[in-house]
């Protein structure tokens, strides 16, 4: 009796045990589907999530953990990365992406991993490593097609295009946006179809189909005023205003663009004011403020380090070397271009790489370093060999440059 007796109190105590951890259990995922209804309540208001950005991201990691809070934990996460894309908190986030990714694949949610695939993709593409942008992506599209998830579909489609901008195949980009359109129109999504005509303009605008650009952006900044998406509008109304700088249309370019980035101030979206804070400066410097432009690059320059946006970065490290060489600094006009060639090769941007070494070598032309300048244009040269269909305005300016330093006589 006394045997039984033990046996009975040794089998008490987990039992015990399991009452408490039960609730523990059940404790995190009701937390992680509260805060999942406080962000859908909150997709407006960033100051309100950012607030509670640490114990968001906390609920989330404990959800990913915790066996019986999974699913939402995977929902959390997804539905917070609009906010995490905004705000530019992409390095504390690629972890939580990675982790929601091993659980989505474990309890076999084909549809979640589609969704965590694409925003990975989104990730690397912020961060310029557009050839694992393309893996992901390529990934959430295949899982998509399986599934006949159409919206799914034509939302990775639209990602796609800009992977296939940046790696340089400009008719695969074009493709993704033509397909991409057909979906949403058929579904009738107009806030997705918004967005496809934003991508689309990128596209024309990098083959200098500037006519083209400006339509569609335009449809973009229509559909996204009526829908009352104010940070989708000012960035539509920033796309505008480039093409407008393009077209030399300088004043309206100013206009549109300080309104774009007044509404982002408005809204909270910091980060994107200082990318389209560059545009800004590149307008001023046309219209002849080029001591004002380089300020504007200076004080952006420390936030795309701070988040190591390398593709921003390299932007604004060439157009720093273009108003250097402008106020007549070409040493750090060099250098600011040679930095921006190696962050544009980090990302596998073979053409802004071109483009900088293009204006590294007209630096160097200038100065009379013709053979350095030759070697520059070499690099060029070859990074232009390597891509399925290089911009026909890319081309030119290197066909004239490589022309120019033929006839040039100079020391190296």
């Amino acid at each position: 009796m006394a045997r039984g007796g033990c046996a009975v109190l040794a089998m008490a105590q987990p039992v015990a045990a399991a009452g408490p951890l039960a609730r523990f259990r059940r404790k995190i995922a009701d937390n992680a589907r509260g805060w999942l209804t406080f962000v859908q309540g909150q997709r407006a208001d960033n100051a309100a999530l950012e607030r509670e950005f640490a114990n968001l991201g906390k609920a989330a990691e404990q959800a990913l953990l915790e066996p019986e809070a999974r699913e939402a934990g995977v929902a959390l996460v997804v539905a917070l990365w609009p906010f995490v894309e905004l705000r530019g908190r992409w390095p504390e986030w690629r972890g939580l992406l990675n982790l929601a990714l091993s659980v989505c694949r474990r309890l076999d949610r084909p549809e979640a991993e589609a969704q965590v695939h694409d925003q990975l993709g989104e990730l690397a593409r912020i961060l310029g490593n557009y050839q694992d942008a393309w893996t992901r992506q390529e990934e959430a599209l295949a899982i998509c097609r399986r599934l006949g998830d159409r919206a799914g579909e034509g939302r990775v489609l639209g990602h796609l295009s800009q992977q296939y901008l940046a790696l340089g195949d400009h008719e695969a980009a074009e493709r993704c946006c033509q397909e991409a359109a057909a979906i949403f129109e058929g579904l009738g999504d107009q806030a997705e179809l918004a967005t496809v005509h934003n991508n689309w303009g990128l596209v024309c605008r990098q083959n200098r189909r500037l006519d083209e650009a400006l339509s569609h952006h335009q449809q973009a900044e229509v559909l996204r005023a009526a829908l009352g998406d104010l940070h989708g509008q000012a960035k539509a109304m920033n796309n505008v205003g480039q093409i407008y700088r393009q077209m030399g249309r300088l004043a309206e370019a100013a206009a549109c663009i300080q309104q774009a980035i007044a509404i982002h101030q408005q809204v909270g979206d910091d980060v994107v004011a200082a990318r389209t804070r560059v545009s800004l400066a590149i307008v001023a410097h046309e219209r002849g403020h080029t001591a004002e432009a380089l300020a504007m690059h200076l004080e952006v320059e420390p936030l795309f380090r701070r988040l190591g946006v390398r593709s921003e970065l390299g932007n604004v490290l060439n157009n720093q070397g273009v108003f250097l060489a402008a106020l007549n600094r070409p040493e750090q006009a060099q250098t600011a271009y040679e930095e921006a060639v190696r962050l544009h090769l980090a990302n596998g941007d073979r053409i802004h790489a071109a483009d900088s070494l293009n204006n590294c070598a007209e630096l160097l032309l200038d100065h009379g370093m013709v053979a350095v300048a030759r070697e520059r244009l070499e690099q060029a040269h070859a990074l232009l060999q390597a891509l399925a269909g290089p911009p026909g305005w890319l081309l030119k300016d290197h066909a004239t440059l490589a022309e120019r330093a033929t006839n040039a006589v100079g020391p190296g």
